[in-house]
């Protein structure tokens, strides 16, 4: 009998799809490298929706700064109906889509079409809908990802957004050979900080089962590059789990949400190693005075280990991103498989064939159940 990939096989392989795509990056990104340098661009906008959008904030800060320029993200049905009003001729605009098939997608595609600027599309198959209505069809090197709650994914695709603005910035002068090297130092790094918060959260999840299997209702908090990653993190708890889970930046949680906490709440904050660390580790002990169920990812020691995630050695802020994303990864896989809530309600299928998301031709591909 055939087995299935799980999102687990996914979260574990994710290593060795970005250290291999790092063998390559000069190569993979070459093809929007050379885009982006045909000229002198104002800003550049990425369009992106569900785990792409989660990616493109994990980057944005490293992106912008690498390559002093200005980084704006819109979500595709927002941009095909309004942001595209703002956009500049001489603003760099990507499309990206893991699957390449989002209807959100093809409709800011034929927008662009519309308004006669250049369409790229970045995706993680060139075997998709999209290449249907882009100038330039880009593929940021995924590989094979089967399972719609995708991790990998999320993983090479902020990779692949950070080294090409580290070549790109090379190419300008902005930065030399290297800080190249340092990078892709950071990101090895990363990697093997990876495995150590996958072995810690499997620890961590049968420590705390009972929390983990009883969740309601959750927050997860960060900022920087880690906002990316509390995005995620709430994302894959609600598709996975099938409870509210709401991401909010580190201090704004504080200006409204905090009002509706209560002792029966989840809270996950994020510590970035950087100039937030404190705040990060105030607001936790704070808020342990509303819940006993709250959990950061710290190395701070005033922090007690049974409710902290750390990590032997730190990365630059950037570049942590790679390694707290699998705790929520598996904190998701583990808690949907302790309580079987892979499947959706018998009636999400009725709205899914009325409101669809994907195109039809996907849909001839994959079944949605």
């Amino acid at each position: 009998m055939e087995t299935k990939e799980t999102m687990m096989d996914y979260i574990l392989e994710t290593p060795k799809a970005v250290l291999a795509n790092l063998q390559r990056a000069e190569e993979l990104t070459k093809p929007l490298v050379d885009l982006y340098l045909r000229k002198e661009y104002h800003n550049i906008v990425l369009v992106a929706s569900g785990s792409s959008y989660t990616s493109c904030n994990c980057a944005r800060l490293y992106v912008a700064e690498t390559l002093h320029t200005d980084v704006k993200i819109v979500t595709p049905y927002n941009f095909a109906h309004h942001d595209y009003k703002l956009l500049r001729d001489d603003d760099f605009c990507v499309l990206l889509s893991q699957s390449g098939a989002s209807t959100n997608g093809v409709e800011v595609l034929k927008k662009l079409k519309e308004i006669n600027h250049e369409s790229i599309s970045l995706t993680g198959t060139e075997d998709c809908d999209f290449k249907d209505y882009s100038d330039y069809l880009l593929d940021w090197g995924v590989g094979i990802e089967t399972v719609g709650y995708v991790t990998k994914g999320v993983e090479t695709l902020t990779e692949y957004l950070m080294m090409f603005a580290t070549y790109a910035a090379k190419a300008k002068g902005f930065i030399k050979a290297e800080r190249v090297n340092e990078v892709k130092a950071q990101i090895t790094q990363a990697m093997e900080m990876h495995k150590e918060v996958c072995d810690q959260t499997e620890a961590f999840f049968k420590s705390h089962m009972k929390d983990m299997t009883s969740m309601s209702k959750a927050y997860v908090c960060g900022c920087g590059t880690n906002y990316g990653t509390a995005m995620e993190g709430a994302l894959k708890v609600g598709e996975a789990v099938k409870i509210p889970a709401i991401c909010y930046e580190l201090d704004e949680v504080l200006h409204g949400p905090a009002l509706q906490l209560d002792p029966a709440y989840t809270v996950f904050l994020i510590d970035s190693g950087d100039e937030t660390s404190q705040h990060a580790v105030d607001l936790y002990h704070a808020m342990s005075y509303v819940t006993d169920h709250i959990y950061i990812l710290t190395n701070d020691k005033s922090v007690e280990d049974a409710r902290a995630i750390r990590v032997s050695k730190p990365c630059e802020e950037p570049f942590t991103c790679f390694y707290y994303l699998p705790f929520f990864q598996l904190i998701a896989h583990y808690s949907a498989e302790a309580l079987n809530s892979w499947d959706k309600h018998p009636l999400y299928f009725e709205m899914n064939k009325r409101v669809d998301f994907r195109t039809p031709k996907f849909r001839e591909k994959v079944s949605p159940k």
